[in-house]
């Protein structure tokens, strides 16, 4: 199975233009203000519910005011204005970044990496963009190996079959030319130790386990989940992921099936509904006589967040394995 991804000639001249208007309206606001007087103000508007992961809500957007004259939003605010600089100096001379270089550009003004990951979500929200549309390249952590031919736009072909420890998923998504694959389905494992033993035992090479296999190594980057997002687009075949038997491993299914909070506005690009839970289940705990250990109040929090989802209320089964988990106090030790 061949298939052809848009390239970012055919849908991204558009857009740049669409975000570079945005951005200098942004400045062009502030200077009006400076110049009248009166206060620099971000409104930064963003979903922030469960109930709108997958599905559009409006009825649970919020704004969060930054002032510059404000001590506590001065930072933040400063560090929005920032970015936005780097951002349209990027597109403008159509080169990228990584959010890494981003951090050492400056440390002394974000202080913590995960600041500047913070601010891409807010600065997103501002700007109606993707994270992959802002010209800063998104660090990958996940692998891929299997059945599959990733030809990418500058000519290289990785062949995701001849691997012994398995592929980097590229850092450029969109430089994706198209997919090439024989593959009858694709199964995502939440740990790498599990990825690497599946390749170590063979499984890959056998006739009849034609299928690609994908880790984003426990909580997924976005990258990797706009990866499993375009093989299921492109190439129309069965999704399944076996997590741990507790809390993390239930909550690391549930992004990739139905996206995360903090990636809200992100979700329709990032998530795929259709995956399947293949296990391990909180009921295989018994049934398959696993060792476990009792739940942490931390573990207890994480289900109870769980269960105040309505992706997990509308769905049965769902609603049915992370109940039993609550109730029962045992999580499986993981592999």
């Amino acid at each position: 199975m061949s298939t052809k991804l848009h390239s970012n000639n055919d849908i991204g001249n558009g857009r740049t233009k669409l975000i570079l208007m945005r951005i200098e309206n942004i400045i062009l606001n502030f200077v009006n203000s400076l110049c009248n007087n009166n206060k620099l103000v971000i409104n930064l508007t963003k979903l922030s519910n469960w109930s709108s992961c997958v599905y559009d809500d409006k009825n649970h957007m919020i704004t969060k005011t930054l002032q510059f004259q404000t001590k506590r939003s001065r930072i933040n605010f400063t560090i929005i204005i920032y970015l936005l600089s780097k951002i349209y100096k990027n597109l403008m001379t159509k080169k990228s970044c990584t959010t890494r270089e981003l951090y050492y550009g400056d440390t002394i003004l974000f202080k913590h990496s995960n600041i500047v990951r913070k601010a891409l979500i807010d600065i997103c929200c501002l700007l109606g963009a993707k994270s992959w549309e802002l010209g800063i390249t998104l660090t990958s952590s996940g692998l891929v190996a299997g059945n599959l031919k990733i030809y990418m736009s500058n000519g290289k072909i990785l062949d995701c079959s001849d691997t012994t420890e398995g592929i980097q998923i590229p850092q450029d998504i969109l430089e994706i030319e198209h997919f090439e694959s024989k593959a009858k389905y694709i199964l995502i494992v939440e740990k790498n130790a599990s990825f690497q033993k599946i390749i170590n035992e063979g499984l890959l090479k056998k006739n009849k386990c034609t299928f690609v296999m994908i880790t984003g190594k426990g909580f997924p980057d976005i990258n990797t989940r706009l990866f499993v997002k375009q093989l299921s687009c492109k190439l129309n075949i069965p999704i399944l992921v076996l997590v741990d038997a507790n809390p993390f491993g239930i909550e690391i299914m549930c992004v990739y099936r139905f996206g995360s909070n903090s990636m809200v506005h992100q979700n329709e690009m990032l998530c795929v509904p259709s995956i399947k839970w293949l296990g391990v289940y909180p009921t295989d705990i018994e049934t398959l006589n696993l060792p476990s250990i009792p739940l942490t109040n931390l573990d207890q929090d994480r289900l109870k967040s769980l269960l105040k989802r309505s992706y997990i209320n509308s769905n049965h089964k769902l609603l049915q394995q992370v109940s039993l988990k609550l109730n029962n106090n045992k999580q499986g030790l993981g592999s």
